[in-house]
């Protein structure tokens, strides 16, 4: 129902995870144990929990189960086909049949490709299968768990980068060429070397030119999404750079009948670039094909990069002194609690408007203490009726480019936890999610977080934040950019 934007914070009623004990004096820095936790000789779940802490740690079991909220009592063995979202988390155990949660590890699974091959909604199939995984040992869940992976190899295939791998830009084969101007596109080498040299997670304000030759397909052009994924390079002997959804001539989506590509075709790309989770290298999504082996789109007139950063279309950012003087709905919008607000009940919604737009909400609230002058969206990851959500009721006089979302978090979280944003044609969509990036600034009790999704690979006049997932959210401003 709600476009979704992960964040995750704490509310009055969403529990933080535990903090670390310090370690208790005279007890041994170094326990022994057989395994070492390194690539060679991982740790078994055993050996982990007795060392209880470690960076950059490689852990050995299976997978036995999830825990679906916030408590790990509450672990389900089993797979995770029927919840209605996949969770953050797997069990780890020494055993493949092991139903005492207390001989578990509970191992959080960052969003990206880990979440994505991992998670036990998507992959039952994973059920009580044997997983290498590398990452800090730490509490989770109140015990001793795994955070922060960056790694994994299960079924032989692995996932993600070692610790240790070289830095992408730093290892790269073949000579870097072009300058990422229409005359003289990157290759994949120059690509790859400017683009693993930006900041984590910020994506360029202007547009690069990038040429090279189809090595593989990740995802074919296909009328779903009408965009497709493939790796280019010079040769198969230089390195590969990742074009990342990339949209049709024209920036137009792919459509039934249109030409697909093939490995060996050479093509030319227009779009932003960004260093996706400061380990991967990409284009943005949202960018235009521009050439195939030589051959543009018929009609499609030239496709030029955008000229200077959008700038908000919709006046000032909306924030919570708007959300609150624009109240058009009976009740007033709480402090601190959700009042008589029903996910399921759109007559209890709170609603407002701003800029002459209407917009509404459910489970949503002023935020008090440090998190004062924010909303506050509730968070869980698997009762819907504690997830919060806000949309835009009315559509935009055009399209979405581009929505900005101030974000505030603990400054003991260095990173915000996932929420959902979407897009679609009527109003509360819930099923297509834009991808973001985002940017943190570290302040003495807050850190602020600002995402940014691009809407310019779609026509959407509609909008939604969906908070589901652990804990609470908190909104400081909103800045909706039209195309």
């Amino acid at each position: 129902m709600v476009a979704m934007a992960a964040f995750t914070f704490i509310s009055c009623e969403d529990v933080p995870e535990p903090y670390t004990l310090p370690t208790q004096p005279g007890a041994p820095t170094t326990p022994e144990v057989a395994t070492q936790g390194t690539e060679a000789s991982p740790y078994t779940v055993t050996d982990a929990k007795t060392v209880k802490t470690g960076t950059g740690k490689y852990i050995k079991g299976y997978i036995v189960g999830y825990v679906p909220d916030k408590a790990l009592n509450e672990a389900i063995f089993g797979d995770a086909s029927s919840a209605e979202t996949a969770p953050t988390n797997i069990l780890l155990a020494a055993k493949a049949d092991e139903k005492e949660v207390n001989n578990c590890m509970p191992i959080q699974l960052p969003a990206g490709d880990l979440r994505t091959a991992l998670n036990l909604k998507d992959n039952p199939g994973n059920l009580k299968k044997e997983l290498i995984i590398c990452g800090n040992i730490e509490t989770y869940f109140g015990a001793t768990g795994l955070k922060s992976a960056t790694y994994a190899k299960i079924n032989g295939k692995e996932i993600g980068k070692k610790p240790g791998d070289t830095t992408p830009g730093t290892d790269l084969k073949g000579e870097a060429k072009g300058d990422g101007s229409e005359a003289n596109p990157f290759n994949s080498v120059a690509a790859q070397k400017y683009t693993a040299a930006l900041e984590a997670g910020k994506a360029t304000d202007k547009e690069f030119y990038i040429k090279g030759k189809v090595q593989s397909i990740k995802e074919q052009f296909s009328a779903s999404y009408g965009n497709g994924s493939f790796y280019i390079a010079d040769d198969a002997n230089s390195t590969q750079f990742y074009i990342f959804r990339i949209y049709y001539f024209g920036g137009e989506k792919w459509k039934e009948g249109d030409m697909t590509l093939k490995e060996g075709d050479e093509i030319v790309v227009c779009a932003k670039l960004i260093n996706y989770m400061g380990n991967t290298p990409e284009t943005n999504q949202g960018g235009k094909l521009i050439s195939v082996n030589g051959k543009t789109s018929a009609g499609g007139g030239e496709v030029k990069p955008d000229p200077t950063p959008d700038t908000p279309a919709t006046g000032d950012a909306m924030n919570i002194s708007s959300i609150v003087s624009g109240k058009t709905s009976s009740e007033d919008l709480p402090e601190n609690a959700y009042g008589s607000q029903v996910a399921a009940t759109e007559s209890t919604w709170y609603s407002w408007k701003f800029d002459n737009i209407a917009y509404s909400g459910a489970r949503i609230c002023k935020a008090n203490g440090d998190f004062t002058g924010t909303l506050q969206l509730q968070g869980n990851a698997s009762d819907t009726a504690k997830q919060g959500f806000l949309f835009n009721s009315t559509a935009f006089s055009k399209d979405i480019k581009s929505i900005t979302i101030v974000v505030k978090g603990l400054r003991k979280y260095d990173t915000p936890t996932v929420f959902g944003v979407y897009h679609g044609s009527s109003a509360h969509p819930t099923t297509d999610a834009i991808k973001g990036s985002y940017t943190k600034e570290t302040g003495s009790t807050l850190n602020s977080f600002t995402f940014t999704y691009d809407f310019s690979s779609v026509s959407s006049k509609y909008f939604t934040i969906w908070n589901n997932a652990v804990g609470a959210l908190y909104i400081e401003k909103i800045i909706i950019t039209l195309k």
